[in-house]
């Protein structure tokens, strides 16, 4: 049997690191409301985001308003773009933290999304498992960002900053440098951590519904080995349950993760655009340490835009297949009445499922595409200004 820590096996470290980052709601015991440890465990959130992550923020906000030249913002802007991009994937969690911890719970304990069979259950933990590494590599690799800009600038002659910010102080010397220095790199790790972890909450809800999609397709395909009419009927009728609930639990994910995607995608353009348009500015010879954070920079900002979409359209695919797994059950074989409510299901079948950001479009590869080519566009539009 596989338990419920199984079921949601490769976002359990995920969710506690996200606990200790004020990002995902922590349990209170009873009484433990009105206490302090109660006070400081329901507003912690504030306590760590507000000094480093937003003034961090804004920070970098003022200093590419009060740059001198488009060369000079085009240092801070592509970072300055993906931290808004995160203040929207931050504020979303924090309004919907009561719906998106009932979905966890409900993926997790719901007894309608049991694993009967052995397939199931090796198929289940397989998957799971090979989101749980996928996405730790892509953490790791997030972090190597960071780590190699704030390398980087470490053997450089001159005193410069890994990631550019205003700094309210004059910190171009050996004893204030450290300083600057410091909270630039606690600021950049407190969001580098909060961001990736956020877009693995989210493409683990599409991944997690779209399993839940695939196994309807399992047990329909089941369905053509049951001689046992009775039984048939049975099995069908649960199937016809679980995919009412597989549809509900779309549209609550869809609900959670739709702001934080329709911003993803809208600014992705632009950050790309202004990384290649710093990438061209950044010697490999010169500053080597900065040009590799850059290269691993846009590479994951393609990969960030990338997984939503891919996962959002993995549901539109698996959703779609259900047709097709009516069709393997040997329905010809079967009594009219329930011939009946195999028609009436692929008629039920023939809405589209798809998860849409915003009510603005469908959450898909081909939104990954277009915004590959927008922000080519951009791209070569800012170099065009830039001469």
């Amino acid at each position: 049997m596989v338990s419920h820590k199984e079921r949601i096996e490769s976002m359990s470290l995920i969710l506690r690191v996200m606990q200790l980052f004020g990002l995902w709601p922590c349990s209170l015991k009873a009484g433990e409301v009105w206490t302090f440890s109660g006070f400081l465990k329901q507003n912690y959130r504030f306590l760590l985001h507000l000094p480093i992550t937003f003034t961090f923020i804004g920070l970098m906000w003022l200093e590419a308003f009060i740059s001198s030249d488009l060369e000079q913002a085009g240092q801070v802007l592509y970072m300055s773009i993906t931290e808004m991009a995160l203040v929207v994937k931050i504020l979303s969690i924090w309004h919907y933290r009561t719906e998106a911890w009932q979905l966890m719970e409900e993926l997790q304990s719901a007894p309608d999304y049991e694993l009967r069979q052995q397939e199931e259950k090796d198929f289940w933990r397989r998957e799971q498992r090979f989101f749980k590494w996928f996405f730790y590599i892509y953490i790791l690799i997030s972090l190597g960002v960071v780590y190699s800009g704030c390398t980087g600038v470490l053997f450089l002659e001159d005193y410069e900053l890994p990631f550019a910010y205003y700094v309210p102080f004059e910190w171009q010397n050996e004893k204030r440098y450290w300083f600057a220095y410091g909270y630039d790199m606690a600021g950049m790790t407190l969001t580098c951590i909060s961001n990736i972890t956020l877009d693995t909450l989210g493409c683990y809800f599409l991944f997690h519904i779209s399993l839940l999609y695939r196994l309807l397709g399992l047990r329909l395909r089941d369905l053509k080995n049951m001689e046992d009419e009775a039984q048939f009927d049975h099995e069908l009728r649960g199937i016809f349950i679980l995919h009412q609930s597989v549809r509900r639990l779309t549209r609550s994910c869809e609900k959670i993760v739709s702001p934080y995607i329709l911003s993803q995608i809208i600014l992705s353009a632009l950050i790309i655009c202004f990384s290649g348009y710093r990438l061209q500015h950044v010697g490999i010879r010169d500053n080597p340490g900065q040009f590799i954070s850059m290269l691993q920079f846009v590479s994951v900002m393609v990969l960030q835009i990338f997984l939503p979409c891919f996962y959002g359209n993995e549901i539109t695919v698996y959703a779609n297949q259900l047709t097709n797994e009516v069709y393997h059950t040997d329905w010809l074989q079967c009594r009219p009445p329930i011939r009946k409510l195999l028609i009436a299901y692929m008629e039920h079948l023939k809405k589209p499922v798809t998860i849409r950001a915003g009510n603005f479009f469908a959450v898909g590869l081909p939104i990954f595409v277009k915004t590959i080519n927008n922000a080519y566009s951009f791209f070569a539009l800012l170099l065009n200004v830039s001469k």
